[in-house]
């Protein structure tokens, strides 16, 4: 059955974990993961902290491993650089900016709700309510936790496949996928800056001066969320990662948990009754927060369509096969001694 499937692949999961051959590398990660954060608070992270990282890392599995992590892991890394060297450039060169036309899409989308007028607004109103603020705390924790999982779960889920899993082929079109996303989105944001809800929200429907940051930083709501961890996680995060103020559509928070759900679901065989719970999760953060209008997200999560087909079909079977499919390491248990 596939239940008692999952649960025998979930179990070896746990083995591989716990076994001692893997376990040092498990306290290796987790200070690298340390050494990420400690460099975020203090000089902000850079691309290059996270390849010089994962480059520590791959060496611990060995030279013959390093090598192909990476080789595989490099549109990751790529993506970074790129997004990193596009630092503000999708705002220096935006012209105008969107700012009216996505909250009128929003407010012609959400019309068909009752009492219900711009969805992100009108949380925004019941998070200033005295009867709200007993659970406001808790519920800013949670929705900032999924918020955070964005840049999070892509690594370990590719972790899984192309380690745990040794199943390069779910990998390879898994992070291109992502990768093609990824470029998709970019040039989006300078062919159609698009202003966020927060901006609207606190700022109008006028236009941003240029080369300006009067708006302060881009980590909207998420700030409520620094104030109770007593220090400035989320801003610092936003600020250094998100440079694009002006960059809400397409929405990769709506994009990547439906992606990464379905990549999970179609390794593992949980049932499409669990996809939609963890994207569920994310975009209500998304509105919650004020960092996205629902139409964001639902833009976002078409543009997987065309991402995923295309990778499928054409980019995995015509090129990235050859790379991906390569003779699998045989497991300690399997190895005939002479």
């Amino acid at each position: 059955m596939p239940h008692l499937a999952a649960h025998a692949r979930w179990r070896d999961l746990q083995y591989k974990l716990q076994h001692p051959d893997h376990r040092w590398k498990i306290y290796i990660l987790i200070g690298i993961l340390v050494y990420l954060v400690l460099i975020n608070q203090v000089i902000h992270l850079r691309p290059d902290h996270v390849f010089l990282a994962l480059v520590i890392f791959s060496f611990v599995l060995g030279k013959q491993r390093a090598k192909r992590f990476l080789l595989d892991w490099l549109p990751f890394i790529a993506f970074w650089v790129a997004y990193d060297m596009m630092r503000g450039v999708a705002d220096s060169v935006r012209g105008t900016i969107n700012v009216v036309s996505p909250y009128r899409l929003e407010l012609w989308f959400c019309q068909w709700l009752p009492g219900v007028t711009i969805p992100p607004f009108d949380l925004q109103i019941v998070r200033q309510h005295s009867w709200w603020q007993p659970v406001k705390s808790a519920v800013d924790s949670i929705c900032g936790f999924f918020y955070l999982l964005h840049f999070v779960v892509p690594i370990v889920l590719g972790w899984i496949f192309w380690h745990t899993t040794n199943d390069r082929p779910m990998f390879y079109k898994l992070v291109y996928t992502l990768t093609l996303l990824n470029l998709c989105a970019l040039a989006t944001f300078m062919i159609y800056p698009a202003a966020p809800p927060w901006y609207v929200y606190n700022y109008g429907f006028g236009q941003p001066e240029p080369n300006s940051n009067f708006w302060g930083t881009s980590a909207g709501n998420l700030i409520d969320v620094d104030r109770l961890l007593g220090f400035s996680f989320f801003t610092t995060l936003w600020d250094s990662f998100n440079s694009n103020h002006f960059a809400a559509i397409p929405s990769l928070h709506g994009a990547y948990p439906i992606l990464l759900s379905f990549f999970a679901c179609k390794k593992f065989r949980c049932g499409l009754k669990w996809l939609p719970l963890y994207p569920l999760a994310v975009w209500f953060a998304a509105i919650y927060l004020n960092q996205h209008y629902i139409v964001d997200l639902i833009i976002g999560g078409l543009y997987i369509i065309p991402a995923y087909l295309l990778v499928e079909y054409f980019l995995y079977p015509n090129l990235f096969a050859r790379f991906a499919e390569v003779r699998k390491e045989p497991r300690a248990s399997e190895k005939v001694v002479a």
